[in-house]
């Protein structure tokens, strides 16, 4: 979970605009920061304009006067802030200066204390007895003067901030390694105020443990004033936003090498396994000669192929199949009261169409989903070949090309033609699969490409569903992790996954299926309580998957292969009244073994 706070310091950059600062207050919440920061002086107490004739000082006179925003509206700009629950603070030069806000001093969320006012601990203290936190930067001092200061100060409500007063600040000049040294002298919480020339310095500064980073915003690094070109656009600050929330992942790793569910499922797809190269009949002994080693890696391998050479096959095996433990040796039996244990708590299992009537015939539990590939949808799949006494469900494709997520909402429309015409083509199949066993098909989908804001996600998300819901067919938006693992790699998901859809979910009334596993992961990216979340989401929920996770990204593990806290959110699971699909990773490979295991489990857990 993010744990470093970053600050965007509007300051002048204004340039005494309110509707610029208003402007850059929104740009700052769309770049994620979780604060922003103004500054204020009384032009009457702010320069001694009679000893302005030193060099630079009639210059920094004239942009003080440019840039100067009033209390009234600096006051105004707060309120807009906390009406986007965004943290708002203001550095003061002078404590004669602080009594300009009266009792609406309280507005504010944190106080700073710019390098210039270091010493002056009147202001300090003035601004530390609103029980508000103040940051005090060291920028232009001797150490002799920051211990002082800072020894003087009680033990808690502050924090420093290294500093270099330069505008900008080059590279060479920005000695970071006064951040340790604070944090070893100091014992306590260490932060960066940045003047530099490149912003990629901040990212230095919170590997070297600053846990709060405040740079200057502008729209324009180019423009004229004294602070622009030691800023940064809202782009970067995106940028300096997103290390910020991923730096503990980052760095994380001084330990055991462990795949990630993404290397996994490469290793599956790029790796090789051994494959029949023509017919083998039951009883014959397995030879190396009968064998050739292809992608995928779904089967025995090197690893562990020379265990079964020369071991009697238990089954025939026809050409193509992977080889898998499971034609050697018979696997024990499901214990009697797994399979009326499964249909009474409604569970499922997901099939493809090439290994659904195996499935249904080795697992009689009543209920399956069908996962389907685009390719697969785009045939003509006959659905007489499917059971009318089973309950169905279909998984829509993540994808719609080897390139490109389903996304009915894009604004490419070539891809908005590709994933309707999918989408309609999987309609048209759970018509007819309702057609023929009398009971309704849901149709769950990966909603998860936010183009505009959240609720003009959730708004198009609804009318979809209303168009087809009118038709008799049911879609439901399935809860998604934070990460997701496609196209090979991992990608951050902006929606159907947080404290805030959760809400639009419910607002718009929107039919869900809830992953467990999602969920698990979501708690331990965002932080939010899961059992609280499931139960403010039940009165829309439709349909479940459920399985074991870990971590941010550890997906689809068997069930106690993930963190205890997680076995109370099956047994709530289990409670609801709709199908719940064991979604376990590669659970149909080796003949369902892994399916097998996780219904036995589940059945030790909560039904034994």
């Amino acid at each position: 979970m993010k744990n470093i706070k970053v600050i965007a310091e509007i300051g002048i950059n204004h340039d005494g605009d309110v509707e610029k600062a208003n402007n850059l207050i929104h740009s700052a919440i769309a770049s994620g920061v979780d604060a922003v920061k103004f500054q204020y002086r009384n032009q009457d107490n702010a320069y001694e304009a009679s000893s302005s004739k030193e060099i630079g000082d009639e210059i920094l006179l004239a942009e003080i006067r440019k840039t100067h925003l009033s209390a009234e509206d600096i006051l105004t700009l707060a309120d807009e802030c906390s009406n986007h629950r965004i943290e708002v603070g203001i550095s003061f030069f002078s404590a004669d200066d602080v009594h300009d806000f009266g009792n609406s001093i309280r507005k504010f969320d944190f106080f700073k204390v710019p390098s210039a006012e270091l010493t002056n601990i009147n202001l300090i203290n003035l601004l530390m007895s609103f029980d508000k936190h103040v940051y005090i930067s060291t920028g232009g001092h001797a150490e002799n003067e920051i211990e002082s200061v800072l020894g003087s100060l009680p033990k808690n409500g502050w924090t420093p901030l290294h500093c270099i007063s330069n505008y900008p600040l080059a590279l060479r000049n920005a000695r970071l390694g006064y951040i340790k040294f604070l944090l070893r002298k100091w014992g306590r919480a260490v932060g960066y105020s940045s003047h530099d020339d490149h912003w990629e310095s901040c990212l230095l500064a919170m590997q070297l443990g600053a846990t709060v980073v405040e740079r200057h915003i502008t729209f324009d690094k180019s423009g004229e004033g004294l602070d622009h070109s030691s800023s940064s656009t809202p782009k970067e600050f995106a940028k300096i936003t997103r290390f910020a929330f991923e730096l503990d992942r980052l760095l994380a790793g001084d330990e055991p090498r462990a795949p990630n569910q993404g290397e996994l499922l490469n290793r599956q797809n790029l790796g090789r396994s051994y494959f029949a190269a023509s017919d083998l009949s039951e009883g014959s002994a397995l030879s190396i000669g009968d064998l050739v080693y292809r992608s995928p890696n779904i089967g025995l391998n090197q690893t562990n192929i020379s265990d079964y050479v020369g071991k009697a096959l238990i089954q025939p095996v026809s050409q193509g199949d992977a080889l898998v433990s499971s034609m050697f040796a018979k696997r024990d039996p499901l214990p009697s009261g797994v399979i009326d244990f499964a249909r009474a708590n409604r569970m499922a299992l997901p099939v493809r169409l090439h290994d659904a009537s195996a499935m249904q015939a080795k697992f009689p539990i009543g209920s399956f989903e069908l996962h389907l590939s685009f390719s697969e949808v785009l045939s003509d799949i006959d659905p007489s070949g499917f059971d009318k006494n089973q309950r169905y469900s279909i998984h829509l494709p993540d994808y719609i090309n080897s390139t490109q997520l389903m996304d009915p909402f894009s604004p490419d429309q070539s891809q908005v033609s590709e994933s309707l015409a999918i989408l309609e083509k999987t309609v048209l199949l759970a018509t007819k699969l309702q057609d023929t066993t009398k009971n309704k098909v849901p149709i769950v989908g990966s909603f998860s490409v936010v183009h505009d804001t959240k609720e003009a996600f959730f708004e198009a998300c609804s009318n979809l569903i209303e168009e087809y819901e009118a038709r008799g067919i049911t879609i439901m938006p399935q809860w998604l992790p934070p990460i997701a693992w496609y196209f090979g790699g991992s990608v951050s998901l902006q929606a159907m996954n947080n404290v805030r859809d959760a809400e639009l979910l419910i607002q718009h009334d929107l039919p869900l299926c809830l992953d467990i596993c999602h969920l698990i992961m979501g708690r331990n990216y965002f932080g939010f309580q899961a059992a609280d979340l499931m139960t403010r989401l039940k009165p829309v929920v439709g349909h479940i998957h459920i399985a074991d996770a870990s971590g941010i990204d550890g997906e689809g593990l068997a069930f106690g292969g993930g963190d205890a806290e997680n076995i109370e959110l099956f047994a709530r699971a289990l409670d609801f009244d709709c199908l719940k699909v064991i979604e376990v990773w590669q659970g149909h490979l080796d003949q369902g073994a892994g399916f097998q295991t996780a219904l036995v489990r589940l059945w030790e857990l909560y039904g034994s």
